[in-house]
């Protein structure tokens, strides 16, 4: 398994309580779409700049049609998220030839945008918080 599959799966379980306790909260969503991206960090640029760079972008995704959340990932090389979406139509919608063309002059090279269908999600924090 390499290093980005790796990570990918170990996000993934993380993200989505794969191995929950029974007594989670489930929803069952059978249109839910999930997104992948991984972009790679262009050279020299620090982890500071990164994170202002999400703080930044936080009102851009609070405002994205069909999104339901978004998990931003950052690690020593590369930065992206898992998002949530209504459906594949949403997430189509927002991953457009620009925007990767936008990632793509950042950071040199295409971003990896991997879709999943999610049928279930799990949330295990308490109901009302």
């Amino acid at each position: 398994m390499t290093n980005v599959r790796r990570a990918l799966a170990v996000l993934l379980i993380a993200a989505t309580g794969y191995a929950a306790p029974a007594a989670a909260q489930t929803v069952n969503a059978e249109k839910l779409v999930t997104t992948v991206v991984i972009a790679k960090i262009p050279a020299g640029v620090p982890r500071a700049k990164i994170d202002e760079g999400i703080v930044a972008s936080v009102p851009t995704y609070q405002k994205i049609p069909g999104l339901i959340f978004k998990i931003f990932t950052v690690n020593d090389d590369t930065y992206g998220g898992l998002y949530l979406w209504t459906d594949r139509a949403a997430a189509q919608a927002w991953f457009t030839p620009e925007l990767i063309a936008k990632i793509k002059a950042r950071s040199g090279v295409d971003p990896q945008i991997i879709y999943f269908d999610s049928p279930i999600q799990i949330d295990n924090r308490p109901l009302g918080k």
